[in-house]
């Protein structure tokens, strides 16, 4: 006999938030729940998942039965902001991914915070968030040990990333796992442009490497250029010869989450109970991490 299991919605908004699982760890994951059942219950708002999305699939396809878990919160906004928070505390993810996070939750949190103070709701005619936006700032480069010009960074690359999303999500996802390298600054300028300049570039992106999207687009012989209007009619101020703070940029914006990593297991973790082998690790590669730092930074100092 069938069981009769709860039928529940899926936000795409939500969804969209949660990286995808590898075949591997899906099959990994759809072995355990067929053998063992769904041990862990699917947090939901209202009838809607807000995790387990791939647990609830599995479940589904092969009537097994779950339970689910109510997380109580007032609004979309605040949803967002916890399934951001979620997954930064619970998922290995790479820096660019949990960039991303964090600037989500920035603008809801800072969205609520302004319809707070305003006395208004989610469906309420938008407030002014810019009262709101110092002290967000400040209290999430608090939690996750950056500053708070770091977190508004986080946010123009949220910005970004949403724009090319609807059309190019394939090249949002290769961003996000760093598959595509591409600086904060080149990326802000290409979410501008027209559609058809993305599509060249993203034509002219190599699948099989991780590379920099600088060289297309900001050719380095003009004859490299595709034929498009917008390439073409570019000046030299527009459209630099090369992009040289592109690796930087990018460091600049990830040696925060190393600080923040660091300062964590400090916090957490019970030095006199490491083994000897950890120790010795840990000392090695902070070791390389200074030696390789006073370099470039005494290399930036000289020049």
């Amino acid at each position: 006999m069938k069981t009769k299991l709860p039928i529940l919605k899926i936000d795409p908004d939500f969804q969209s938030l949660i990286p995808p699982l590898s075949q591997e760890a899906y099959e990994e994951l759809e072995l355990n729940i067929v053998c063992n059942g769904c041990r862990e219950p699917i947090k939901v708002w209202g009838d809607y998942i807000i995790d387990g999305h791939n647990r609830y699939k599995i479940c589904h396809e092969y009537d097994i039965a779950f339970t689910t878990e109510e997380v109580e919160l007032k609004s979309k906004d605040d949803v967002i902001s916890w399934i951001c928070i979620n997954l930064i505390e619970n998922r290995d993810l790479p820096e660019n991914y949990r960039r991303y996070l964090i600037g989500k939750q920035y603008y809801c949190e800072k969205v609520v915070g302004a319809m707070n103070e305003a006395g208004a709701n989610q469906y309420s005619i938008p407030v002014n968030r810019k009262h709101h936006s110092g002290k967000t700032a400040t209290k999430i480069g608090k939690d996750y040990h950056v500053s708070p010009s770091t977190v508004n960074k986080y946010l123009q690359y949220v910005k970004a990333l949403d724009r090319l999303k609807p059309d190019f999500p394939d090249l949002v996802e290769g961003i996000l796992f760093e598959n595509i390298k591409i600086s904060q600054d080149n990326l802000i300028y290409l979410s501008k442009k027209p559609k058809s300049f993305i599509s060249m570039v993203v034509d002219n992106i190599s699948d099989s490497k991780r590379i920099s999207v600088a060289d297309i687009i900001y050719p380095t012989k003009p004859q490299e250029a595709a034929p498009l209007p917008q390439v073409t009619k570019s000046t030299v101020k527009d459209m630099p010869v090369y992009d040289p703070d592109a690796y930087v940029s990018s460091l600049t914006l990830t040696i925060p989450s190393w600080i923040s990593s660091i300062k964590r297991t400090a916090a957490n973790s019970d030095i006199k109970t490491l083994s000897v082998k950890a120790r010795c690790d840990l000392v090695k590669v902070l070791n390389d991490l200074i030696s390789i730092s006073t370099t470039i930074k005494n290399i930036l100092e000289e020049n």
